[in-house]
């Protein structure tokens, strides 16, 4: 889901996206450093997955802390029609 211009280790959160074309809804996470980062993973259009959650991770006092925003899809929890996937 493309490469990252930057250091991991400079991350402040992470999208997750979960795959609708695979049974299991197996999920892909992609971390950012930046809004801007945030903004363009979120916008690029990418085949087969949707977003699930944003995770905002900071330090506040020391301490870790994270917030976590959560999306809705209404393709999650679907059980995908036995032509779609011949496994079943």
């Amino acid at each position: 889901m493309g490469d990252l211009p930057y250091d991991l280790s400079y991350a402040v959160g992470q999208a997750v996206f979960v795959r609708t074309d695979t049974p299991d809804f197996e999920e892909k996470s992609i971390p950012f450093a930046s809004l801007e980062d945030l903004v363009r993973i979120c916008t690029e259009p990418k085949p087969n997955v949707q977003l699930e959650k944003i995770i905002v991770h900071c330090v506040a006092g020391n301490e870790p802390a994270a917030v976590t925003l959560g999306f809705v899809s209404a393709t999650k929890g679907s059980k995908p029609s036995a032509s779609q996937y011949s496994s079943y």
